[in-house]
């Protein structure tokens, strides 16, 4: 029996575990087995640092708090919204304006929504045009044109302001605004322009008229300050008024006691007295008789 040494079997044994590997994988491997495969000091807490922090953003992304979180991370960073300057406002309240704004629990001039901050804005009454401006680190200015009243709009509902073209402002409307044009009807705001500028043909009449009456929305009376009501026609109505102010300018018709004067049709004038009128020409008229029988008599 032939005995074999320690030496000779460690040989063998090595021979049989060698993996020869194919030419072509020769020098990549010989590459690789040069490499240092030491593993850096405290790679695992960054990998589990790394991983929390993507499943944070991950969540923040898929549950909508994106915005939310960079306006807070902002606003800390110093670039949070201290002041807000408000300019050319006179009847829009700084509240009503700062609601709209919405800022938020963390106000960051960095994610302002200039757009849908101008247009919520933009939608209060007063509110005509609204420009707004991020002024770094803290200041967002904002600047107001706001509407001008042009008339007082009578309605069932009540009084209105309204602009020219027809758009309501406010159902407010005070003692401020009484020397403004009233229209009253329904209808009339979209065709109060119309009123105004066949006043503004008589400028003796203007400032005893109280307002313009729209009927059916086809025609206009105009109220005097008195109480009397010129009716006009549809058509044509300044000649039809040019014939209402001769009339008074020559008998003072506007002065007496007269309820209405309806000069709708160009070829007869009617007038309809007042109670107190109708009771004076019933009285004359009476007065007139008892002359008459008297004189017959005699």
């Amino acid at each position: 029996m032939q005995t074999v040494g320690p030496g000779v079997a460690g040989e063998a044994a090595a021979g049989r575990r060698r993996i020869v590997l194919p030419r072509v994988f020769r020098r990549p491997a010989r590459i690789l087995s040069r490499l240092d495969w030491s593993v850096p000091k405290y790679t695992g807490v960054k990998l589990a640092t790394g991983f929390l922090a993507l499943t944070g953003v991950t969540g923040m992304v898929m549950g909508g708090h994106t915005l939310a979180v960079t306006s807070a991370v902002s606003a800390w960073c110093g670039l949070a919204i201290d002041q807000v300057e408000i300019k050319g406002q006179s009847e829009t309240s700084e509240v009503d304006v700062l609601q709209k704004l919405a800022l938020g629990d963390f106000p960051s001039i960095v994610t302002l929504d200039v757009i849908g901050a101008q247009e919520r804005i933009q939608s209060l009454p007063w509110v005509k045009e609204v420009t707004l401006r991020k002024v770094y680190p803290d200041t967002l200015r904002v600047e107001l044109t706001e509407r001008k009243p042009f008339a007082v709009w009578k309605r069932a509902s009540g009084f209105a302001l309204i602009e020219k073209g027809g758009r309501l402002i406010s159902n407010q409307v005070d003692a401020r605004y009484a020397a403004l044009p009233m229209v009253v009807g329904e209808g009339a705001d979209l065709r109060a322009e119309e009123f105004v500028a066949l006043m503004e043909e008589f400028p003796s009449l203007k400032p005893r008229v109280k307002a313009g009456v729209l009927v059916s929305n086809r025609r206009w009376n105009v109220v005097l300050t008195n109480g009397v009501e010129i009716m006009l026609p549809e058509e044509d109505p300044a000649s039809a008024l040019i014939q209402a102010v001769a009339l008074d300018d020559g008998h003072g018709v506007f002065s007496r006691e007269i309820a209405a004067i309806d000069i709708r049709l160009p070829s007869r004038l009617v007038f309809r007295l007042t109670e107190e009128g109708a009771a004076s020409r019933a009285e004359l008229l009476m007065q007139r008789e008892k002359a008459r029988k008297k004189g017959s008599a005699a």
